[in-house]
């Protein structure tokens, strides 16, 4: 009997312990591998199109930021800066036409007229500035010019290629109004300054590295001022060229009235360099020989005195300036080219008109590169005031 109730007990003791193995058995569930898998690397031209997708991405936030916040302020930001500043241009032009025709100027490869970073080191000894002539009518000493600069063929050469004649002379128009209200003692005049010749990127046939701006082109833009009682301003670059022979080309335009001259030294050129490349410079005798010209032209035909805008950026652009002086019937302009901040392009201006006193000081704002552009108030306060204030 006891060895029956032994057996029983072993017998339920076993089935117990069978149910508990089956039951972790099926708790656990099935063994699983432990093997370690690689990451998966996407093909080589998955990674450059992500690649071109995040550039093109980046690109997109890095856009330059739009005109205004690079030129005048427009008219619609307020009412106090309407009387400030003409619009600025549009950041696509819209002059129709603006390719360059075959056989006509092309400009040279642009240079970086940079404020502050281009001079030379050492400058001319101030001096004492000249008295104005007071014989004959002195327009400059009642009037400020302001002016719209370029050439036709272009619109990488400022303004006046952006735009067509017309819609161009009205954004003028507004421009030299807001200086008017700025200064009122010293009403502007509009005055278009036209590229009659153009310093090229090759030496071209005549080895001059030279065109001249079509006489038809000239006229067109003499008629445009003329019209509405505007100055005309013919800009010379003379590339390999004399300053003489660019100017006794003009003499027919430069007879009328109300037609100027000015004289870019960064384009003339010395033998071996390239327009656009190196600096050019003008010597005092150059600049002389240019003024009695138009003295000349003044006495002859009984007109006005001449303006004779000089344009620098360095010191080396007029070596000898202490040897260019006032002479009856012409008024000369220092015009302080170059684009930059304002602080640079006062502390320029400093250096180039009133620490190298001449006759009278301009200086030459640039919409698209100056940033911010100065205003016309600005403008009209530095010392010595402006006479000519050119836009580019």
């Amino acid at each position: 009997m006891r060895a029956q109730q032994t057996l029983s007990t072993f017998r339920w003791r076993a089935t117990a312990l069978l149910l508990l193995l089956a039951l972790l058995v099926a708790c656990s569930g099935p063994a699983t591998p432990t093997t370690t898998t690689a990451p998966t690397v996407p093909p080589a031209a998955a990674v450059v199109n992500q690649t071109a997708q995040t550039t093109a991405q980046t690109a997109a936030q890095t856009t330059s930021a739009p005109a205004t916040t690079q030129s005048a302020p427009s008219p619609a930001t307020s009412q106090a800066t309407t009387a400030q500043s003409a619009p600025p241009p549009a950041s696509s032009p819209t002059r129709a036409g603006a390719a360059t025709p075959s056989g006509t100027p092309r400009p040279a490869t642009a240079t970086a007229r940079a404020t502050g970073t281009r001079g030379s080191a050492t400058p001319a000894t101030a001096g004492q500035r000249p008295k104005p002539n007071t014989s004959g009518n002195r327009l400059l000493d009642k009037h400020r010019l302001v002016t719209y600069y370029g050439h036709p063929y272009s619109d990488k050469m400022g303004i006046l290629g952006e735009y067509d004649p017309e819609p161009m002379m009205a954004r003028l128009k507004q421009q030299t109004a807001a200086y008017t209200a700025a200064d009122p003692s010293r009403p502007a005049i509009c005055t278009i300054e036209l590229i009659a010749s153009v310093a090229q990127g090759s030496a071209g046939a005549d080895g001059l590295w030279l065109l001249r701006t079509p006489t038809e082109e000239i006229e067109t833009y003499a008629k445009l001022a003329e019209k509405h009682d505007c100055l005309l301003l013919l800009d010379i670059q003379m590339g390999y060229d004399s300053v003489a022979n660019e100017v006794q080309a003009l003499l027919p335009f430069l007879k009328r009235p109300y037609v100027h001259l000015a004289i870019d030294p960064e384009f003339h050129m010395k033998p071996g360099e390239i327009p656009g490349e190196d600096y050019g410079s003008v010597s005092a005798a150059d600049v002389m020989g240019a003024a009695r010209v138009l003295a000349d032209l003044v006495v002859q035909h009984n007109i006005p005195d001449k303006v004779l805008v000089i344009h620098q950026f360095r010191h080396d652009m007029l070596p000898d300036k202490e040897n260019i002086t006032p002479i009856e019937h012409v008024q000369m302009v220092i015009m302080m080219d170059g684009w930059g901040g304002p602080t640079a392009k006062i502390a320029n201006y400093g250096a180039f008109v009133r620490d190298e006193p001449l006759e009278y000081g301009g200086i030459k704002m640039f919409y698209r590169q100056d940033d911010p552009v100065l205003t016309p108030q600005q403008v009209v306060e530095l010392e010595p005031p402006p006479v000519v204030v050119i836009y580019q």
